[in-house]
């Protein structure tokens, strides 16, 4: 999701706006998206970073996670060999890894400043040639991931390079979609989510051309279709033509004219050529699926669903609970159904998500959910620095326990026991590695059961409390990526197989009555490509099934053993027997009942819930086949990097070096205050881009005004600290230069003032939660300002000012690439200013703006803003107000007063939604809105009064109603179009006060 800019950390926006406006001494307001909204990324953990240096990498990490790092340092020298063959290609410097042990670290991470939310496997950085990998128990996915960033390192020098060697300028680069596809390609083989993708595509015919490409870029379906079109050229032209387009890119801007050139075909005939090579790979494999939708009975499909279970009420009426976004928030929610699961009456939110610290986040396809024979509902959330497992009566709808541990980061899929006594699940260490731990309600006791670089996931107690099984790689095929279903004895620690084979088997949950496993699974099939992800059911021999019913065991004290292995196999004569043949996928299965089940469909790129019957027509009874005998499992582990004798310096404590980050430099002129300026900004950071620099010089000369260059330099050095909890920053200034202020009271004629300010600042911001924090900002300057409060005369005035100011944020607000959509926002702040010199100002200020945003439905949304502003004392400042941004229909900061109100309400709905013809256009909306707004003052008149413009003057009610339009373009900016009457006291209006306003930026 794309956030807007405004949910960018507030401190570093916020450290880089002062030190340039502090610089160019822009005396105005913000614009309100510039006031410090937005939610908080927050560095929970203080990391000891150290680097270990192997022959072309400089790998960062912490000790907890070293292990972790040394597999990936050997993974990345592993891949850079291969990559260097293949882009016949070296690399001149020395690349920088990142690795975090698990996603929650990897969201605190500074080298980018934006949120990650879940799913991002990893990134590389352009601007130091950063590459970033968190594990998430996976360790397979975490090298295959370093792989995929590796190719974009290459890929980018490369092209860099080739243009360089063409004597051609580095302005343009391959298109995304390629860019990832090779990534995708040379990282390693297809798997099952890439058949996944492209099934569903071909099935559900939103597979999208090769000259329409862009239309999806940086959606998965993009990576996946440029992972085949590099499978489809090496399979029609030759591997070689891969590099050919690379080395190639310089002679043309279209990328397609680069294929022609590269292939010796038209664009449409190599289009044709591809659309003909994936109907070929996958509409032979879709002759005898079924498509979810066909054959299975809805249970909900509004939205994107994951993780369903069924609980029983006490009066017998059952009810579907999983987890759901339908557009908007992450929330629990609970669906009636009736004895055949048909849907009954509207779904209930359970548990709402993403407003508050509790509840901060769900790994919405990641983690799943259980309940207890009694109703206790247990799920996980992020809440703060790790995951916290909930317990929740269905009954009442009152959160029972919230349980967190001192030993583990990340929690997923707990699963409870029918008596609710015991809770295992999967936890990730603080090292990286995955591993099934159990927790006691009653003792309050938490045992790890398992601990090895296996990954263990999606545990599932049996009916009597005594097994569980879970999904491994810790499979005879685990090194090639397969994942089987394994049992473990909870009194003894024996782990048995379940199923055998090169396959990916997941999510198995136990029958009722205990004889039968559900689960997924995806297979190799004869052309080495896998099939599609199905149900299956395995029966277990009637004496290895457990007993249901029976109370919970009490687990064997103390921890299993360490490295836990497989102790035996299972039992040959276990069945196994295909219940679906779908066009795409299917997710966690869960038993309704001893023979029907609910699970999660994917299908034309939406994830439902729906259920089947096991013994209905669409399930496939002839298909069941026994295990066999699996093989003796051998212990296999990932390769490590290791220094040789003598090497021990080349692992080091991490030191601060820092690097330019960027400078940018401008030259203006502004007939309006007469002068020209020029200036350039610079920014310095370190390599983990916790500490950074902003440097700043301008100069505004007066032109006619006598002014020497040095009487108009401006000059500052800001430093931002981001690598603690509590985010400060700090820094000296020199402020100089022409000046009208229209907060100013003395402003008088729009006459500019000329006015040098030396000094230094402060800012601190500590987040409460990720909703809310405390920001602080003090600053001190001294130096002087000469005006002109009467034609032929100059005063001067001295001054030593101080002023601080305290800001409380919340924002909990849903964004939209056009603006908050949902939820709300508020800033309370409290300030005082004061020259310590002479006392010539001497005022407190004082601020409340809220915002609420309703969704009326999916696509509608009623957004209503109230603000107070009070400056109080003497030679208080006039706060502003007017244009596009707020009062609309009256000029841009036009209207002041020491104190005033101001009120918004908006109703937004779409008008014209993404379009094929326009690619470039995310859509339009429209907007219905009322302005209002009163500003007066104590001791003031406003000289200000503009003969165009009705009730500026303080003292007087002013407003505007409309109707508007809002453009998203490629969901980044926005252009807005508004059209009205204002008025101003006594709600008088007329003819010429009709207006239309052409601006842009994001909505309240």
């Amino acid at each position: 999701m794309s956030l807007p800019s405004s949910r960018v950390r507030s401190l570093c926006r916020g450290a880089a706006w002062l030190a340039i406006t502090l610089v160019v001494g822009i005396a105005s307001a913000p614009s309100p998206e510039a006031q410090g909204f937005g939610r908080n990324k927050i560095q929970y953990d203080g990391f000891e970073w150290h680097v270990l240096q192997t022959e072309h990498f400089d790998v960062y990490y912490y000790p907890e996670a070293e292990e972790l790092a040394e597999i990936g340092a050997h993974t990345a020298e592993e891949a850079y060999r291969d990559l260097e063959s293949q882009f016949d290609f070296s690399l001149t410097r020395r690349v920088p890894l990142v690795f975090y042990a698990t996603n929650l670290h990897f969201k605190q991470t500074n080298i980018t400043p934006g949120f990650i939310p879940d799913g991002v496997g990893g990134f590389f950085e352009f601007l130091k040639g950063r590459v970033v990998v968190p594990a998430d128990g996976n360790i397979a996915r975490f090298r295959r991931v370093i792989r995929h960033e590796l190719v974009h390192v290459f890929t980018f020098n490369k092209v860099a390079r080739v243009f360089r060697d063409h004597r051609s300028p580095v302005e343009r680069f391959l298109p995304l979609w390629f860019t990832e596809g090779i990534a995708e390609y040379w990282s390693g083989s297809r798997d099952h989510n890439h058949e996944m993708i492209l099934r569903d595509a071909v099935a559900s015919n939103f597979f999208v051309p090769l000259h329409d490409m862009d239309r999806i870029a940086g959606t998965f379906v993009m990576y996946k279709e440029g992972e085949a079109f590099c499978h489809f050229v090496s399979e029609t032209y030759g591997e070689e033509r891969i590099l050919d387009l690379i080395d190639n890119v310089w002679r043309d801007e279209d990328f397609g004219r680069v294929m022609e050139i590269v292939f010796g075909e038209s664009e449409e005939v190599i289009a044709d050529r591809w659309a003909d090579w994936i109907r070929a790979q996958y509409v032979p494999k879709l002759v005898d699926a079924d498509v979810p939708s066909l054959v299975t009975q809805p249970v909900s499909v509004r939205g994107y669903h994951s993780k369903p279970i069924v609980w029983t009420r006490r009066d017998g009426s059952q009810e579907v609970v999983f987890m759901s976004n339908r557009g908007s928030y992450s929330n629990i929610y609970s669906q009636p159904v009736d004895a055949d699961m048909r849907p009954v009456g509207d779904a209930r939110i359970v548990v709402r998500g993403e407003r508050s610290e509790d509840f901060e986040a769900f790994h919405l396809f990641e983690s799943r959910l259980d309940v207890s024979d009694d109703g206790h509902l247990a799920f996980v959330t992020k809440r703060g620095a790790t995951d916290v497992i909930h317990l929740v009566d269905l009954e009442s709808g009152d959160r029972l326990a919230m349980l967190g541990f001192e030993d583990v980061v990340a929690i997923y899929s707990p699963t409870i026991t029918a008596d609710g006594q015991l809770i295992a699940f999967t936890a990730i260490d603080q090292g990286g590695m995955a591993d099934l731990y159990l927790y006691d309600v009653l003792e309050g006791s938490l045992r790890q059961l398992t601990n090895d670089v296996y990954n263990d996931r999606d545990p599932d107690f049996s009916p009597d409390g005594r097994q569980l099984v879970f999904s491994s790689d810790r499979t005879a095929w685990g090194t090639e990526g397969a994942y089987n279903l394994f049992t473990l004895e909870l009194a003894t620690g024996e782990v048995n197989y379940v199923t055998a084979g090169p396959s990916v088997d997941q999510s198995p949950r136990w029958s009722p009555d205990g004889n039968r496993l559900a689960f997924t699974s995806a297979r190799r099939e004869a052309d080495g490509k896998f099939s599609a992800q199905d149900l299956w059911i395995a029966t277990l021999p009637r004496e290895e099934a457990p007993l249901a019913g029976v109370p919970s065991a009490p687990p064997a004290a103390g921890p299993l053993a360490v490295d836990t292995l497989i102790t035996s196999t299972a039992d040959p004569e276990t069945a196994l027997r295909q219940l679906t043949r779908f066009t795409s996928a299917s997710y966690d299965p869960f038993w309704a009942n001893d023979d029907q089940l609910v699970f999660t469909a994917f299908e034309d790129f939406r994830f439902t819930i729906r259920t089947l019957p096991v013994d209905s027509l669409a399930a496939a009874p002839e298909s069941t086949a026994p295990l066999g005998t699996p093989p003796v499992m051998e212990p296999w582990s990932y390769a490590r990097y290791e220094l040789e004798p003598g090497e021990e310096n080349r692992r080091r404590p991490y030191k601060r070096r820092y690097q330019l980050d960027y400078a940018a430099g401008s030259v203006t002129t502004a007939a309006t205050v007469d002068y020209t300026a020029g200036g350039a900004v610079l920014a310095f950071s370190d390599m983990l881009g916790d500490d950074i620099f902003y440097v700043s010089a301008y100069s505004a000369n007066g032109i006619n005004t006598g002014r020497s260059f040095l009487e108009g330099l401006n000059a500052s050095v800001t430093r931002v600290h981001l690598g603690r909890r509590a985010n400060y920053g700090y820094g000296v200034f020199r402020s100089a230069g022409l000046r009208y202020d229209r907060r100013d009271p003395d402003a008088a004629l729009g006459i500019p003032s000329y006015e040098e300010i030396h000094g230094a600042l402060g800012l601190v911001s500590y987040p409460l939660s990720f909703f809310r924090r405390l920001d602080l900002q003090t600053s001190l300057g001294g130096g002087r300002k000469e005006f002109f409060p009467r034609l032929g005369e100059r005063d001067t005035l001295q001054t030593l000012q101080l002023s601080n100011t305290l800001a409380l944020v919340h924002d909990n607000a849903l964004y939209s690439s056009y603006g908050p959509i949902e939820g709300w926002r508020a800033r309370a702040s409290v300030g005082y200013s004061t020259d310590l010199l002479y006392s010539n100002e001497n005022y407190a200020s004082l601020g409340l703006d809220v915002r609420h945003y309703w969704r009326l439905s999916p696509s509608v949304t009623f957004a209503s803003w109230a603000s107070v502003q009070a400056n109080l004392g003497r030679r208080a400042k006039y706060n502003l107000i007017g244009g596009a941004w707020s009062l609309r229909g009256f000029p841009f900061f036009r209207v002041r007063g020491t104190k005033l109100w101001f009120t918004s309400h908006e109703l937004r709905f779409p008008v014209v939604r993404r379009t094929p013809l326009f690619p470039i256009l995310a859509g339009v909306r429209g907007a219905v809105f009322a302005d209002a707004a009163h500003n007066w003052s104590e001791g003031y008149n406003d000289v200000m009064e503009d003969p165009d413009f009705r009730g500026l003057s303080i003292g007087t009610t002013k407003g505007a109603v409309g109707v508007g339009l809002r453009a998203s373009l490629l969901g980044a900016f926005v252009i807005r179009y508004d059209y009205g009457f204002r008025f101003s006291d006594g709600l008088q209006w007329s003819e010429r006060e009709r207006f239309g306003a052409l601006f842009f930026g994001w909505d309240f």
